[in-house]
C-alpha cells in the first residue's frame, strides 16, 4: 500500500500506518524506522510515553496537559510541532525546541521545519509527523542523523499527537534522545 493512501485511512484502519511508513522509508532510503509497540530503550521516552497515555485518559490530550512542570524531565529534549495550512500544503512549526537539541541542531523555536531539515530529507520528516497525527497514538522512531561535526548520530525518538488548538492545526509532541550510531543496526547499511 502506497505511503499516500495510507495517510487517507479513516481511524478504524490506522493500525498498518507504522508498516506503511517503514515499507515506504526503506524503499526512499531515509534513514529511520517506525515502531508502534513501543518499546522504548531510553528510560526518558518510556517516561514520557507513560505520561502521554494517562493523560490522554482515550483520547488525544490538548497542549495545556504538557506544561513545563510536567515536561520537566524531558524539557532539553522535548520539541512541539504545529501542523499550520490547508490539507496537503501544510507547514510545521516548531513551538518549543528544547535546549539540548538546540545543542545539537541549533536553535529552532519559532521556525519552520522545512527550514531546519534538508530538502533530501524533508519529505521523511513530513511522513513521520503525519503518520503521527494520523495514527494518533504514541509512536516509536529510530532515526539516523547527519550534523556538521558528526558523521552520524543515532536517535530513538518519542512522537505523539496533540489535539488541535485551532481548527486544522494538529500539534506533535516528541522528544529525541541521541547517540553515536550503531552500525550494525542502520537501516542505511
Amino acid at each position: 500500500m502506497a505511503l499516500a493512501q495510507a495517510l487517507t485511512l479513516d481511524r478504524r484502519q490506522t493500525n498498518g500506518l507504522p508498516a506503511a511508513l517503514n515499507a515506504h522509508a526503506e524503499l526512499q532510503g531515509w534513514p529511520f524506522r517506525c515502531d508502534p509497540d513501543r518499546k522504548f530503550e531510553q528510560p526518558e521516552l518510556a517516561a514520557l510515553c507513560e505520561l502521554w497515555l494517562a493523560k490522554a485518559n482515550g483520547d488525544i490530550p490538548p497542549r495545556s496537559a504538557f506544561d513545563m512542570r510536567a515536561l520537566k524531565p524531558f524539557v532539553r529534549n522535548v520539541f512541539v510541532l504545529e501542523r499550520v495550512g490547508p490539507k496537503g500544503l501544510w507547514r510545521y512549526r516548531f513551538r518549543l525546541f528544547g535546549s539540548g537539541l538546540a545543542d545539537l541542531f541549533g536553535e529552532h523555536t519559532g521556525r519552520w521545519l522545512d527550514e531546519m531539515v534538508t530538502p533530501g530529507l524533508f519529505q521523511n520528516w513530513l511522513a513521520c509527523f503525519d503518520t503521527t497525527i494520523r495514527y494518533g497514538a504514541p509512536l516509536r522512531f529510530i532515526n539516523y542523523y547527519r550534523t556538521q561535526t558528526n558523521d552520524f548520530l543515532k536517535g530513538e525518538f518519542f512522537a505523539a499527537p496533540l489535539a488541535e488548538e485551532a481548527d486544522g492545526q494538529p500539534l506533535v509532541l516528541a522528544a529525541t534522545y541521541v547517540g553515536h550510531k550503531d552500525a550494525a543496526h542502520s537501516p542505511l547499511d
